[in-house]
């Protein structure tokens, strides 16, 4: 696994953590170890973390244009590390 910034600035993950600090380059390291292919990498969540106290409280309107906005941009790959979480869908290669 590559440190998550640089060799200078590494960002570690416990095993006895719930949560886990990877990058998508160790994710691919992963997915190369079994016969699978990639449909979609994406994130699931984007800014809604930087955004969480405005987004809870739009109305309806802007809310579904918040999610306009974020469904336009969850699978751009050069925003995938704005996003607290990603989702990783594969198939299994017959």
């Amino acid at each position: 696994m590559s440190s998550l910034l640089s060799e200078n600035w590494p960002c570690k993950s416990d095993p006895k953590e719930i949560f886990e600090l990877v990058r998508t380059e160790d994710i691919d390291l992963l997915n190369s170890r079994f016969p699978v292919d990639r449909i979609k990498l994406l994130a699931t969540d984007g800014a809604s973390h930087y955004l969480s106290r405005f987004i809870d409280d739009m109305d309806k309107d802007t809310f579904a244009k918040w999610m306009e906005y974020h469904l336009a941009t969850c699978e751009r790959q050069d925003l995938i590390g704005a996003s607290n979480h990603t989702l990783d869908i594969l198939r299994v290669r017959d």
